[in-house]
C-alpha cells in the first residue's frame, strides 16, 4: 500500500518574542494576523526595528489588516497574495543582517513557503518561529511532474499538471515544503484507494 501511515506534519511553534533580535521581521497571511497581533503586543518597545508583512489571501477568510494598521509608528507592507509576500520576503531577507529574526504565521502552506525561503538565507531554528493558524488543508508535490497543488483536502485528487490521479502520502518533505503524492494505482492498474477527506 502505498499510504505508509508515516506521520511527518511539522510541529508548529506559539509566537514570542526572540532573544537577541536587532531587527524582527514578522510576516502573516490571512488568519495568521492574530498571532501577528499578539506578538507585537508582547514585544518591548526596546526590541529593535520590526518590519510587517501581511498577505491578505485567506483560506480561512479572515482579515486582520484593518487592526495591523493601528500599529501606524511600524512599517506596514501588505500583499494581495501569499506568493507576492513570499517574495518580498526574498527580498528583505536577501538584504538582513546579523541578529534579525524572523515570525511566521499562517496557513501550513504560507509557512512552509516562507520557510523555504529562510532556510535558503541559512536562518538558523533558534532565529525563526512558526506559527499554524486556520485550516490544515495540505500544499501537495506530484512526483511525477513536478508541480505543486495549493489547499488539498481529498486523499485521491487529479494532478492540474499532468492529469494522472494521485494519492497523497502523509510524508511531508521539507525541503520540498508540501506533502507527496504518486500514482494512486502505481500497484494494481485501475485499483484507486477511497477517496476520503485527509486528517487535516
Amino acid at each position: 500500500m502505498l499510504i505508509t501511515g508515516i506521520k511527518s506534519r511539522p510541529v508548529y511553534d506559539r509566537l514570542e518574542p526572540l532573544p537577541g533580535g536587532l531587527h524582527h521581521i514578522i510576516a502573516g497571511q490571512g488568519s495568521g494576523g492574530r498571532a501577528m497581533l499578539r506578538l507585537l503586543d508582547e514585544m518591548a518597545a526596546s526590541a529593535g526595528p520590526i518590519t510587517l508583512l501581511y498577505s491578505q489571501e485567506s483560506f480561512s477568510g479572515q482579515d486582520f489588516l484593518g487592526q495591523l494598521q493601528e500599529h501606524s509608528q511600524l512599517p506596514l507592507h501588505v500583499h494581495p497574495s501569499n506568493q507576492a509576500l513570499i517574495e518580498a520576503l526574498r527580498t528583505l531577507l536577501g538584504e538582513a543582517r546579523m541578529g534579525t529574526r524572523l515570525y511566521l504565521a499562517g496557513s501550513e502552506s504560507f509557512l512552509g513557503s516562507a520557510m523555504q525561503v529562510a532556510t535558503h538565507f541559512d536562518l538558523n531554528s533558534d532565529e525563526v518561529l512558526r506559527e499554524h493558524s486556520g485550516t490544515l488543508v495540505r500544499r501537495v508535490w506530484c512526483v511525477h511532474c513536478d508541480t505543486y497543488t495549493e489547499n488539498v483536502t481529498q486523499r485521491v485528487y487529479d494532478c492540474p499538471g499532468c492529469g494522472v490521479t494521485l494519492v497523497v502520502r502523509d510524508h511531508y518533505s521539507r525541503r520540498l515544503a508540501a506533502f507527496q503524492a504518486v500514482k494512486a494505482d502505481a500497484e494494481v492498474p485501475g485499483e484507486l484507494p477511497e477517496a476520503e477527506e485527509l486528517d487535516t
